[in-house]
């Protein structure tokens, strides 16, 4: 799966996102053919897209914007094609913060981010929060190397 990136990320950054996203796409059977677009916005605008489509008026840390309802519509797809699987937008400055009360490095925080935003584009939702949980759980173990 490949990622176009939009906005401010380090080097380092963009390699442990890909590291991530090759595990998500693994787990999935996604085709190394299909995209997401990763932006990097601030509070205003995370704000701002939060409000706009899920009526909340706060900044987050990721919003996700499928472009299918879920992982069986994705696999349906010619795996040949590229196809874009949606938009997700973070804020640094959110990640930066959970990831000092969670206890985690910047980058370890914005590899769950990743993988949490991955879901929804994939069909995951917090209607059912203990299957999301559960496959984030799944998922952060293989890409924390904590099998």
């Amino acid at each position: 799966m490949k990622i176009f990136f939009n906005g401010y990320f380090y080097n380092y950054e963009k390699q442990k996102i890909d590291q991530a996203s090759l595990i998500f796409a693994k787990k999935f059977n996604i085709s190394n053919n299909f995209y997401f677009n990763l932006h990097s916005v601030n509070e205003n605008k995370s704000k701002s897209l939060n409000k706009t489509y899920f009526q909340k008026n706060n900044a987050t840390d990721v919003l996700s914007f499928p472009l299918y309802k879920n992982i069986d519509s994705i696999l349906r797809l010619n795996p040949d094609n590229e196809e874009d699987l949606g938009d997700m937008f973070i804020n640094r400055k959110i990640i930066k913060k959970h990831s000092q009360i969670y206890g985690k490095s910047f980058v370890e925080e914005l590899q769950f981010i990743i993988i949490h935003g991955l879901l929804h584009l994939v069909g995951y939702s917090h209607k059912n929060e203990i299957k999301l949980r559960k496959m984030e759980d799944e998922l952060m173990k293989m890409v924390w190397n904590e099998y």
